[in-house]
């Protein structure tokens, strides 16, 4: 399989209107490909895209290292969606996904794969994803020009058979596992907690007038919420991370039968991007799609089903003492 020419300073292939990157990694039949576009209304893309091995490489935003090692630790797969106007929503998407790279890494892809446990991804991922934000945070309360700028953030680990989700706004995970899709995650906007009260229907949310109102970003008030998810990966699955520019345009039902064409992931993504901009193109537009076809993943069940669960994430143990001592205070006793 052939992999294009990418420009050592970009990370772009190029000659593409749109920004387009393909990556097949020489020790696991894992297929990637990852596309993003400004769109047809907007100047600027603030979108992004990271790839990353784990391995203690400076992140590579908005492109992919052929010759990457997959490492036991696992591949973590992200896109933001930035906002602030100017620059900065371009500066608080990459921001978000280099800090989070950096601090998985640090939390999680430098320690020896045989005593990695689910816990600690898990809280690695979520603490992560709040370091990023505090990043973003802190960046924006640097510069004048960039205060109120934030992002978006939809990641996943590829570990041990599972996917392992952080979310933050309104950008999307689908699995895609024949004849069906299904998506992973829930956006945190106003629309889906209108959804959710009864308030209105989902076909209401695609025209309402704040549908575009997210309730959490990286950069936002503190604490933010990061939601997290698990789920059961079969070989065949394709994994779609992408922003709202993508699935704003297309519904779920057209993203599901482009999925189930089974053309490769660079054809996947492209034929996407070209109906999204004849649909209109009215945001940057971003996705990420990995086959993951690898002989380790077990093959599909018949009737099983893709099932998100949210994992319980239990307490780090440096933080047993302070909640003895807290429910100690709760029961009147002295601990």
């Amino acid at each position: 399989m052939l992999v294009p020419w990418i420009s050592p300073q970009t990370g772009f292939v190029p000659g593409s209107p749109a920004e387009s990157v393909r990556w097949n990694p020489p020790t696991m039949l894992i297929d990637y490909a990852a596309i993003t576009h400004s769109g047809r209304v907007r100047k600027n893309n603030e979108d992004a895209y990271l790839v990353s091995a784990l391995d203690g490489e400076e992140p590579l935003v908005n492109g992919l290292r052929p010759h990457s090692p997959i490492r036991q630790t696992g591949i973590l797969a992200a896109v933001a969606d930035g906002m602030g106007g100017a620059a900065s929503g371009e500066i608080a998407s990459r921001e978000g996904l280099a800090s989070l790279a950096v601090g998985l890494f640090g939390r999680w892809g430098r320690f020896p794969a045989a005593k990695a446990v689910e816990s600690d991804l898990l809280r690695a991922l979520k603490q992560s994803a709040e370091a990023a934000s505090k990043a973003v945070a802190r960046y924006a309360d640097a510069e004048r020009a960039s205060r109120g700028m934030g992002s978006t953030l939809t990641a996943a680990v590829i570990w041990n058979g599972y996917a392992y989700l952080a979310q933050v706004g309104d950008s999307r995970a689908y699995l895609f596992r024949a004849p069906g899709m299904v998506l992973l995650t829930e956006d945190q906007t106003l629309v889906r907690e209108l959804i959710n009260q009864g308030t209105i229907t989902p076909e209401q949310a695609r025209m309402h007038p704040q549908r575009s109102v997210i309730t959490q970003a990286l950069g936002g008030p503190e604490p933010i919420r990061v939601a997290l998810g698990k789920v059961t990966l079969r070989r065949g699955d394709r994994l779609l991370l992408c922003t709202d520019g993508l699935h704003g345009e297309l519904r779920d039902a057209r993203l599901e039968e482009i999925l189930a064409m089974g053309l490769p992931a660079q054809g996947t993504l492209e034929l996407m991007l070209e109906e999204a901009l004849k649909s209109g193109g009215r945001d940057n537009i971003t996705a990420l799609l990995l086959e993951l076809t690898d002989s380790a993943f077990p093959l599909p069940v018949a009737g099983e089903g893709v099932r998100v669960v949210e994992p319980a994430l239990p307490a780090a143990p440096a933080e047993a003492p302070r909640l003895l001592a807290r429910l100690g205070r709760i029961l009147g006793r002295n601990t």
